[in-house]
């Protein structure tokens, strides 16, 4: 079943911000409930989101969170765009890796899925991806008990 979206008729740009903002705490969510120690990071455009804590003397897990509301994620970040930034100016975008991240935790916003991808596993994909094509890491949160077991 679909979640019910902007019924407020809230202006596009503000509602793509705080539908953000929905996605990273539906995230937060969801590993603190998968058993996981897990806090919002509050820098905006960060390199990541939220950081896991493994304890057990382990440092802790960098966590991007992405949002995918038209069936398809990017791995890419820096790419705000707004009436405030000019068109004219050179990309900011990168696609992440590990020196970002540890790993991307996609939110699907039509339904709260939550898939985990180790960065690892992105290196030699593009900068998006279909949900459709990730289907096992869909909710298989035995990969990120793995990503923390393998952290030192």
């Amino acid at each position: 079943m679909d979640w019910i979206k902007n019924i407020t008729n809230m202006e596009g740009g503000l509602y793509r911000t705080i539908n953000g903002n929905a996605n990273e705490l539906i995230a937060i969510g969801r590993c603190i409930k998968a058993g996981f120690a897990c806090s919002k990071v509050e820098v905006t455009n960060g390199r990541y989101d939220a950081v896991i804590d493994p304890g057990k003397n382990k440092r802790l897990l960098r966590v991007q969170i992405k949002g995918a509301g038209n069936g398809s994620v990017s791995f890419t970040g820096g790419g705000r765009s707004g009436q405030q930034i000019s068109r004219e100016a050179a990309s900011r975008t990168y696609k992440y890796t590990s020196e970002d991240c540890d790993l991307i935790l996609v939110v699907d916003s039509n339904n709260g899925d939550c898939y985990i991808i180790p960065i690892s596993h992105i290196k030699d994909w593009g900068s998006s991806k279909s949900l459709s094509k990730l289907e096992i890491y869909k909710e298989n949160w035995k990969l990120l008990e793995e990503i923390v077991k393998d952290i030192s």
